[in-house]
């Protein structure tokens, strides 16, 4: 529904078995300044039981394909470093691992962080 009312009703990928939700992927398009569009990967998932047998392929592949049909140049998505099944999966995929390619690192502000950084803009 969220999809629907923001306009973006391909922003969300499932796969069923039946009536069981059984793996999603969550993406929205950002846009590269050197690049141009691209898509961001938030969330991406298949039960454990359901996995090794295509389903997170067909979801990733369906997002590609989206991405590709929009003219987006890139997909990116982060993943944790003790998620080694999944960052195999990515790599076996095609994926580059970004921060050993080319040295990137994701940064966050949250929390107390994020409200003394909004704090400085008021002062100014």
């Amino acid at each position: 529904e969220l999809a629907v009312y923001e306009k973006m009703p391909d922003g969300m990928k499932i796969s069923h078995e039946g009536y069981t939700l059984v793996g999603y992927a969550l993406y929205f398009y950002t846009y590269s300044t050197w690049e141009g569009r691209s898509l961001y990967m938030e969330d991406f998932y298949v039960m454990p039981e359901f996995r090794g047998k295509g389903i997170g392929k067909a979801l990733i592949s369906n997002v590609a394909r989206i991405g590709k049909e929009h003219q987006c140049v890139r997909l990116n998505f982060s993943v944790l470093s003790w998620n080694t099944p999944a960052i195999n999966f990515y790599l076996n995929k095609g994926a580059q691992d970004l921060t050993t390619s080319d040295g990137w690192h994701c940064f966050r502000f949250d929390g107390e962080a994020l409200d003394k950084l909004a704090e400085e803009a008021v002062k100014q």
